[in-house]
């Protein structure tokens, strides 16, 4: 990499000032853990955007009870997206949905990217055994603090 590049890749950066209430953790581990914010937004918006996700708002439901029963579903929904999404990262499906721009991370949510897939390939995830791939994401979130 050019020296100038360099210089104009490292000046861009700006500082975090972060405050955390995480015991026993290393401040680089923290980083980390803060670096992932912006796939949990892109994940918000996924729930509650009417074109990319549920669009609970246009559901037209008024009672409480209603409203209970169709956010049930929406988690048991998003939950088995996000568990067939993180499937898809595995099997490096990721790399065909996304821009070739960036090449060494997932950019897309885990519910975009199941989206993606099961719209295009269903068959590669048609077998989703949730509880395995529970306990798989569960295994690799308590090493992702360890390791950070």
């Amino acid at each position: 990499m050019p020296k100038t590049q360099r210089e104009h890749r490292s000046s861009a950066r700006e500082p975090w000032l972060l405050f955390s209430n995480a015991e026993g953790l290393e401040p680089h581990q923290i980083m980390a853990l803060y670096s992932r914010r912006m796939q949990i937004e892109q994940n918000f918006r996924d729930d509650k955007s009417p074109r990319f996700g549920f669009g609970l708002r246009l559901s037209r439901s008024q009672g409480k009870g209603r409203l209970e029963v169709l956010n049930m579903v929406a988690a048991m929904a998003s939950l088995v997206m996000w568990l067939a999404g993180y499937r898809a990262e595995r099997q490096c499906l990721h790399w065909h949905y996304q821009a070739s721009s960036i090449r060494h991370r997932r950019v897309l949510s885990y519910l975009s990217l199941a989206e993606e897939v099961i719209r295009h390939e269903p068959g590669k995830v048609r077998r989703l055994n949730i509880v395995n791939e529970m306990k798989k994401l569960g295994k690799e979130y308590s090493n992702m603090v360890m390791v950070a």
